[in-house]
């Protein structure tokens, strides 16, 4: 079986586009969670450079200016198996962090109530 990061991965630009491509699991960068207008659910993210497209088209403008171009990705869970959708959660859910509050959270009782507008 090849290593994780060599395995290719279907990827779009929009969870509802059409046009997908295909990168190495190791040029995703910075996999999260975000849920774009319209989805029906958080979706799984991440960052590519254009360079890193093995076959397919991601759509930008690659032409009009020069270098390469980091690109925000979806995975969604039909484009992959199951034991590397898995990984992508396990990645995703790390980089979420809720901040620890410790003790009791205190709502402040100084702010103005809030008044109905007419």
């Amino acid at each position: 079986m090849a290593a994780l990061a060599d395995r290719l991965i279907e990827v779009r630009g929009a969870w509802n586009a059409w046009r997908t491509a295909e990168v190495r699991v190791g040029s995703l960068a910075d996999v999260h969670w975000l849920q774009p207008a319209g989805a029906p659910r958080p979706i799984i993210h991440a960052y590519i450079s254009c360079a890193d497209i093995v076959t397919g088209e991601i759509p930008h403008e690659c032409d009009a200016t020069p270098g390469k171009h980091r690109l925000l990705v979806c995975i969604l869970k039909r484009s992959a198996s199951s034991d590397l959708y898995a990984e992508l959660v396990r990645r995703a859910d790390a980089h979420f962090h809720l901040p620890h509050v410790a003790g009791p959270l205190r709502v402040s009782r100084t702010a103005p109530p809030l008044r109905a507008i007419h």
